[in-house]
């Protein structure tokens, strides 16, 4: 059963973050604290899942909280939330390690959809990692149908690769995993299906709740969009991993993507790989997530 620790400063926000959290059909245990002073304390108590924590906070801030988390022998992914005048932070604290981050305001459509989508990742199937421990070099290639139900379990074959050949830890496996699902699923419900804005919204807070959602099975079995494929390239070798995702859509121009709820899944990719870069149609993407050592400091690379 997953435990999930929540910090925030302000009783209001805390309290709205815990009942959304309660509101959801999963079996969850929450605890909440009111200081990251307090949640550093619980957490040599309890060994919790998932830590979701306010980004500004008096004293300890989340960013703290969120370095402490990570010189830990046990990763613990970490979601922060954000205000309007915290994007920064959230941005931040996402190239210090953070697994996700989410608008205050977003909330309520995004909370349960982004502890399950975390929780998903951070699971990577450790199955045959003594033979993927013998590979030198891995490279496959995908012809997804817009099934939503494809992306988990791709995710969960590229990360079993990467730790079994030792190229990601644990915790680098589950960033990476998050930017490959925001990416696919884009590809899939923006590119190749052409979906509105609101039916995006919808979706992306029901992606990781096993529900069945009738707007994508509707225009999957409809012509073009049924005609239409996602493209997954992944390499792994000793120096890390590139996965390279096109859609058959038209694209889109990058400067198009708003700060807002429609940005976010191109921030967090940005922000959760080391190199994120688009081809000039704007229907692919290609992301990279360099070796870690032993020591899990990141390699670095000669530019």
């Amino acid at each position: 059963m997953p435990m999930l620790l929540v910090a925030d400063d302000s009783a209001v926000d805390r309290m709205v973050i815990v009942e959304l959290l309660k509101k959801e059909p999963l079996d969850w245990l929450v605890e909440q604290v009111s200081s990251a002073e307090e949640a550093v304390k619980l957490m040599r108590e309890i060994a919790f899942d998932i830590v979701i924590t306010d980004v500004l906070m008096e004293g300890m801030s989340g960013l703290d909280l969120l370095n402490h988390v990570h010189r830990q022998p046990r990763k613990v992914p970490v979601i922060v939330v954000s205000g309007h005048d915290s994007r920064d932070a959230a941005i931040e604290a996402l190239k210090h390690g953070a697994a996700n981050y989410i608008p205050k305001p977003s909330l309520p459509a995004l909370l349960g959809e982004t502890v399950r989508q975390v929780l998903e990742a951070a699971t990577a199937e450790k199955n045959h990692q003594r033979l993927s421990g013998t590979a030198e070099d891995m490279r496959i290639h995908f012809k997804l149908a817009n099934d939503l139900t494809l992306i988990h379990p791709l995710i969960g074959m590229i990360q079993e690769m990467a730790q079994g050949m030792q190229v990601l830890d644990l915790d680098s496996c589950t960033r990476l995993g998050i930017a490959i699902d925001e990416a696919i699923s884009n590809a899939m419900c923006h590119g190749n299906l052409q979906l509105s804005s609101e039916d995006m919204v919808y979706v992306r807070s029901h992606l990781h709740d096993k529900r069945r959602l009738v707007v994508v099975e509707e225009r999957r079995a409809q012509a073009p969009y049924c005609d239409r494929f996602v493209h997954v390239a992944c390499r792994i070798t000793g120096e890390g991993v590139k996965v390279s995702i096109r859609d058959d859509g038209s694209g889109f121009s990058l400067d198009e993507v708003s700060h807002d709820g429609s940005g976010r899944g191109v921030t967090l990719i940005q922000n959760l790989v080391d190199k994120a870069t688009f081809n000039q149609a704007g229907n692919e993407i290609t992301l990279i997530k360099y070796a870690v050592t032993p020591d899990h400091a990141p390699l670095v690379k000669a530019s």
